[in-house]
């Protein structure tokens, strides 16, 4: 469904193309993976396009001009997305990270915050995909994020997905200290990330207070390891 003056269109398009490409069994196998309804609300100079998509009932993905038509024949989104344009596609491309958009505001979240965590996972996963079917479209691969520090990649654990995003935003916050006090100033609050894991649940502490350092700002643990109070 290419969307004119929509570059963006196109990571959509590649999602369609796997889901409809799969067999059933495979389909509901990604779905499984997921388990989530994605909305996305892609801005541009033009205007505003919808998009939403189903991994978590059907498997199938609708857009439209306006989000009532997008969500037509849809279950209802767990997370809805704004986006301009430009930074969806960069995201995919690997340029630059939605933790990152996130934090400078370029990238709204409303509803299930660690699904929006998970979007750079989930289109890794399908360009993989698309990779593997003989008509898929051709995809570039992402690019690897040569600045990850140590610290990150302590942050992030195998077979937790989620963890890569959050070692994102450490190392984001951890290399701009002003980016880091704006943040920590207009967010002021601690937040306990847990997530499931082959190793069962592991949890993440993001301490968004001013003041806190760059080694402090996202640490491995509960709250109540780390002797801190978190918000939610």
């Amino acid at each position: 469904m290419p969307i004119e003056g929509f570059a963006s269109s196109a990571i959509i398009d590649q999602l369609t193309h796997v889901l409809t490409s799969l067999s059933a069994d495979d389909r509901k196998k990604e779905v499984n993976k997921t388990k989530a309804v994605y909305a996305f609300q892609v801005t541009n100079a033009k205007g505003k396009h919808f998009f939403v998509v189903d991994l978590k009932q059907a498997g199938k993905v609708t857009d439209g001009a306006s989000e009532a038509e997008a969500a037509k024949g849809q279950p209802k989104p767990d997370i809805t997305i704004t986006i301009d344009d430009g930074t969806f596609v960069r995201i995919s491309e690997g340029k630059t990270t939605a933790a990152g958009e996130f934090m400078s505001g370029k990238v709204k979240i409303k509803g299930n915050m660690m699904l929006g965590m998970k979007l750079e996972p989930l289109l890794k996963r399908f360009k993989k995909l698309a990779e593997s079917l003989p008509a898929a479209p051709a995809a570039k691969a992402p690019v690897a994020d040569e600045a990850s520090g140590a610290a990150a990649q302590e942050i992030a654990v195998k077979g937790y997905e989620g963890s890569v995003v959050i070692a994102q935003i450490a190392q984001v916050l951890g290399a701009d200290e002003a980016k880091r006090q704006s943040v920590l100033k207009s967010t002021n609050a601690i937040f306990q990330i847990d997530l499931n894991g082959p190793q069962g649940v592991k949890s993440w502490v993001l301490n968004l207070k001013p003041g806190a350092s760059a080694a402090d700002v996202v640490v491995p643990g509960t709250a109540a390891q780390n002797k801190k109070t978190a918000g939610v």
